[in-house]
């Protein structure tokens, strides 16, 4: 007695997943994406006599939509209001993650220098929070050929002791960028970073 032959459709369905199983096999991998943190900083300089190194209370924390490692773009001639990200490249950690390393090295780098060449550190007793809300960081296209970094960011000096707003600003850099293309883009956003930070350190010192 032979074996019951499968219905048509099963036969049809078990062909399909066959061909697409073979044309995932013959398709070619994609490499993985490119993986960015913000360029490296200049050497740190000799330490001068008397320098504090205390950095200074810091939180950092971004808007719900640069939470994640994409890298972010717009195409202002084309859709502004609309958000993209590069397929392959992104961040190696959150733009406000990369933010707060990078602010606390420079802080640390600022105290080491000594006050004649640096911002002045926020005071060593009890100092007040920095609180910085990162709300945009992202590269912007006005051409297809050009673009540049554009970060913004609100800063809030904070009682420690009851959270009260004790001064808050808010600070915008935008850098052009060398190349229409992730790459720029990083180089761009490290430099308006670095811009950012050097501000925020002058408005959160003493004075």
């Amino acid at each position: 007695m032979s074996p019951p032959r499968t219905p048509w459709p099963a036969r049809a369905t078990s062909l399909a997943a066959a061909l697409l199983c073979a044309a995932c096999a013959l398709a070619p991998a994609l490499p993985p994406p490119a993986v960015y943190s913000l360029a490296p900083q200049p050497p740190t300089p000799p330490a001068a006599a008397g320098g504090d190194a205390a950095a200074p209370a810091l939180q950092v924390d971004a808007v719900p939509w640069l939470d994640g490692t994409a890298m972010r773009y717009r195409l202002d001639y084309a859709d502004p209001a609309r958000l993209w990200s590069f397929r392959d490249s992104r961040w190696a950690a959150p733009p406000a993650a990369l933010l707060a390393e990078r602010l606390q090295d420079r802080a640390l780098r600022a105290a080491a220098t000594g006050p004649s060449q640096a911002p002045a550190p926020l005071p060593a007793a009890r100092p007040p929070l920095l609180r910085l809300t990162l709300e945009e960081f992202c590269q912007d296209f006005d051409t297809p050929a050009h673009s540049r970094a554009v970060l913004r960011l609100r800063a809030r000096l904070l009682d420690p002791a009851d959270g009260r707003v004790l001064r808050q600003h808010r600070f915008a850099v935008e850098v052009a960028a060398p190349s229409a293309d992730a790459r720029g883009g990083v180089e761009a956003l490290s430099r308006a970073a670095d811009t950012a930070i050097d501000q925020v350190l002058a408005w959160a010192g003493p004075g």
